[in-house]
């Protein structure tokens, strides 16, 4: 009978786990097919465009990105431009990349796709460390429901960067560790070992995972055993050192780039009063939500008061863990909010044992069982905060940065390089145009280039930073007026604010740069649609009317709407801080709740 019951339990649990990975992975393919223009696009262009570069110079070891190191020397070993990115971690996101392409051809789905899956088995790995750590299945299953949920988790499963596996790998060395605690069999903890090595060969900071393990050591069953005691520390340690010997012998060698870290910053008043706000809201308005933050803390301190037990040794464990993060990654962590991925594991489990924690004192005073109950109403009180954090990272959008890269590919040749003025999210042009690109540090060093490298384009994204060229550096300006004309705009219908400029080298006075500054004068045509909370914007792109305006040629003939003249149109309507993202403006304001690009009269979509 008692089999039975186990039996059956274990089958329910199961069926709801499914049901949880069920509704994470519709969370999770939201917007699988949209462009690389979004929020943190950068990280997943970074990854693109080494993957691009693989295949097309079959050179598998190299990092190439497009928008990195443009304008640096040309290896002799190599027939193409190099932009190495020098990077610290091995490019397994685009080998990852190159596998999915080679078996379902270039495009951004498939990739992503490969990259959910991450997401999703790590819903069933933090399934099974729960139940080690509450020893029952219902919690288990709240916290794997949490995971399936959480903003962070959701949106950068679906991102083509190394945060999804690393937490994968490192929630797998996880729960080897506890299976190795409560078994004893020591290949778990040789496996726990090995993948989070492999977790750190995807992400150095996801070997952050592996401090909270220490503090779950079994010593006093070891310290009475000494010859296990070192086969334990061995199987534990070796393999993260030899994997540590690795990496000193890369740097040694220069065949990758230390980042110094900034010891302590964190440490200080400063870095707290420039940053500490920035940090807190990435936590409670866009990662985890106001209240799992708010359950986490009182998860931990529960942990603090406990101290016994592997659950509270656990937290504890985790509760250095990210004090010493901190210290190693303050500048990661004021710079984005995927720095705070590896906590993720930390806020499903402390905010699961503190919902534990008031289920019980409810049911103290009220004598009953009320544990479901509070965890409905957390999960629902807790849902509309996370649909509005994810809403707002993918309504994150730097609209045109796609057409204006697709446009430099049609003027220019494989081998061309391209002056860039722009942001970081801004580089998506560079990717999409296949193109190396950069921006010189003045007008000397942009003189210099343009001559050695033959440069024809510049592309410049948003027009603002063409206006705070003007002003703040007037003989630079001068020398791009004189030297440069206008080729073509990028206009977004919604508010008919002029997203981009791509000049050409070459003096004309009828598409004088100042000029366009003011108005513009020239044939529009459509070139994609976005969909905004249901309804559809168009982009357009406009050239001058003195010359004929190319159509794009994945555009069909009967879809292609006749180009026609506009006249006028203000470049600077919505004034900005001079330099500032355009994702402040209308770029970003307008596009909330994107999806895959749809259809509609007198266009086509691209796919």
């Amino acid at each position: 009978m008692e089999n039975h019951m186990i039996r059956n339990q274990k089958q329910f649990s199961l069926l709801v786990l499914l049901l949880v990975i069920v509704a994470g992975f519709f969370l999770r393919t939201q917007n699988l097919n949209f462009p690389s223009i979004g929020y943190h696009n950068m990280k997943e262009n970074e990854n693109i465009s080494i993957a691009q570069e693989m295949i097309k110079t079959e050179d598998f070891l190299s990092k190439r990105v497009y928008f990195l190191n443009a304008f640096d020397e040309v290896k002799a070993d190599s027939q193409s431009p190099r932009g190495d990115a020098s990077l610290e971690q091995p490019p397994l996101v685009p080998y990852q990349i190159v596998l999915v392409w080679k078996l379902l051809g270039e495009n951004v789905w498939a990739p992503r796709l490969f990259n959910i899956m991450w997401g999703l088995l790590s819903i069933v790995l933090i399934y099974f460390l729960s139940r080690i750590l509450f020893q029952d299945f219902i919690p288990a299953l709240y916290a794997a429901l949490v995971l399936a949920i959480m903003p962070l988790a959701v949106f950068f499963s679906r991102n083509l960067q190394a945060e999804s596996p690393a937490f994968f790998f490192m929630l797998l060395g996880n729960l080897l560790y506890a299976r190795f605690i409560v078994s004893e069999k020591k290949y778990n903890l040789f496996l726990a070992s090995v993948a989070l090595i492999v977790a750190w060969l995807y992400q150095f900071s996801f070997l952050i995972g592996a401090l909270p393990l220490l503090f779950c050591m079994p010593l006093k069953r070891y310290l009475r055993k000494k010859k296990e005691l070192f086969v334990v520390i061995a199987l534990w340690i070796l393999p993260l050192v030899l994997t540590g010997g690795y990496y000193a012998w890369l740097i040694a060698t220069k065949q990758v780039t230390f980042v110094p870290v900034k010891l302590f910053a964190a440490l200080t008043p400063s870095y707290w009063r420039e940053s500490g706000t920035m940090i807190i809201s990435y936590a409670k308005d866009e990662n985890f939500t106001f209240i799992y933050s708010l359950l986490t803390a009182c998860g931990l301190m529960l942990a603090l008061f406990k101290r016994k037990g592997l659950l509270n040794r656990y937290l504890i464990g985790w509760f250095f863990s990210a004090i010493i993060y901190v210290i190693l990654f303050a500048d990661n962590l004021r710079q984005n909010n995927f720095s705070q991925m590896p906590f993720t594991a930390l806020v499903c489990i402390a905010s699961t044992y503190a919902v534990l924690f008031i289920a019980q004192e409810v049911r103290k005073a009220f004598k009953r069982n009320v544990m479901l109950i509070v965890m409905a109403f957390v999960l629902i009180v807790s849902v509309f905060p996370a649909h509005r954090a994810l809403e707002r990272m993918h309504s994150t959008v730097f609209l045109g940065t796609d057409v204006a890269g697709e446009s430099l590919k049609e003027f220019t040749e494989p081998q061309e390089k391209i002056f860039l003025l722009t942001y970081a999210q801004g580089n998506a042009i560079a990717r999409y145009a296949q193109r190396y690109m950069g921006w010189p540090e003045n007008a000397e060093d942009f003189k210099q280039k343009e001559k050695q490298y033959d440069v024809r384009y510049i592309c410049i994204y948003p027009p603002q930073f063409l206006e705070g060229l003007r002003k703040n550096n007037p003989q630079f300006f001068e020398y791009i007026q004189d030297n440069y004309h206008v080729k073509e705009l990028g206009i977004l219908e919604v508010s008919n604010q002029v997203m981009y400029f791509i000049l050409e080298k070459g003096k004309d006075d009828t598409r004088n740069v100042k000029k366009y500054l003011q108005s513009f004068n020239g044939q529009i045509q459509p070139r994609t649609i976005y969909k905004i909370k249901g309804k559809y914007v168009f982009f357009y792109t406009m050239r001058p009317a003195e010359g004929p305006v190319p159509v794009n040629e994945n555009v069909p003939e009967s879809g292609a709407k006749d180009a026609s003249p506009v006249a006028g149109i203000p470049v600077l309507q919505s004034a900005g801080v001079t330099g500032a993202p355009a994702s402040q403006s209308a770029g970003q304001q307008a596009a909330a709740d994107t999806s895959a690009r749809k259809p509609a009269r007198n266009t086509t979509l691209k796919k």
